[in-house]
């Protein structure tokens, strides 16, 4: 059975672009939930570390924010809210 030529450019395609998701996605970055003391531990001091400059009431927690280069993981009561990859 022939495939016609734009499937198999498809295909080529589709199979160029697995290795860069799967790395992206199951890259080791901090979880959801960890504490400030286990990102430390396991990925070192950030290069510059910045606080929401709102103030702080129960409603609007403080949000701190670590940069690390290559992504920066957001904190809200000392856990990792987000891990954002740059």
């Amino acid at each position: 059975m022939r495939l016609p030529k734009w499937f198999s450019s498809v295909l080529s395609t589709a199979l160029l672009a697995i290795p860069f998701f799967a790395t992206a996605a199951f890259a080791d970055y901090p979880s959801r939930g960890m504490s400030m003391n286990n990102v430390k531990a396991h990925y070192g001091q950030p290069y510059s570390v910045s606080q929401s400059a709102t103030p702080v009431k129960k409603r609007w927690p403080r949000i701190t924010v670590w940069n690390y280069g290559g992504f920066s993981v957001y904190f809200e009561h000392g856990k990792v809210l987000h891990t954002v990859v740059h």
